[in-house]
């Protein structure tokens, strides 16, 4: 029973996380320069090895889709098991402000 519980639990977050990358690519779309804070989020993190070179690449891969807004949020927002667990360690940090994480997520409950 406790796996079960676990289970959906993480799909609820992986869920949200989704609908936040969502909102996020949105927000990117119309505010192209704050992928160079996303930039700097991704170097730092793998400079002070607080990810694997496999997920640095994967980072990267999305990132350099940013030129053409479809490709980005289809590669964001994929729904793959590599993707959904990236988004877990997501590097779009502070992208979204309070307000607009509570109104993408008040959203997803609509």
């Amino acid at each position: 029973m406790a796996y079960h519980q676990k289970k959906y639990q993480q799909q609820g977050a992986d869920q949200r996380s989704l609908c936040l990358h969502r909102c996020i690519a949105h927000k990117i779309k119309s505010n192209p320069a704050l992928l160079t804070q996303v930039f700097d989020t991704l170097e730092s993190r793998y400079a002070e090895r607080l990810m694997s070179y496999g997920s640095y690449l994967h980072w990267q891969a999305i990132l350099s889709l940013s030129a053409d807004h479809q490709q980005f949020y289809n590669a964001l927002t994929a729904e793959d098991k590599t993707t959904t667990a990236l988004r877990r360690k997501t590097i779009f940090t502070g992208i979204l402000n309070e307000k607009e994480r509570r109104d993408c997520l008040a959203a997803l409950l609509d």
